[in-house]
């Protein structure tokens, strides 16, 4: 099954590598885009979502692999009811 790369951008606009693979049988073997969000960790009635903002196919170094770049955000009530 292929394996997606996260990265975000840096304040000055560099990708920084999170070292961090997702399977993506873990994402019903769907592959996020742009605008799909994804939990990164749930704690009690607070959360946090990566939101894909790009995503690259054969990006330099990672042929086996999708890159998508996320930003990390908190999640709202409403999305931390479901997760």
């Amino acid at each position: 099954m292929p394996i997606a790369r996260l990265y975000a951008r840096g304040a000055e606009g560099r990708l920084e590598d999170l070292q961090h693979d997702i399977d993506l049988s873990e994402c019903a073997g769907v592959c996020p885009m742009k605008g799909d969000h994804i939990v990164a960790s749930k704690v009690g009635q607070s959360g946090t979502l990566w939101e894909v903002q790009e995503r690259y196919f054969k990006a330099r170094g990672h042929d086996d692999y999708v890159v998508l770049i996320v930003e990390e955000r908190d999640a709202r009530p409403d999305e931390v009811d479901l997760f």
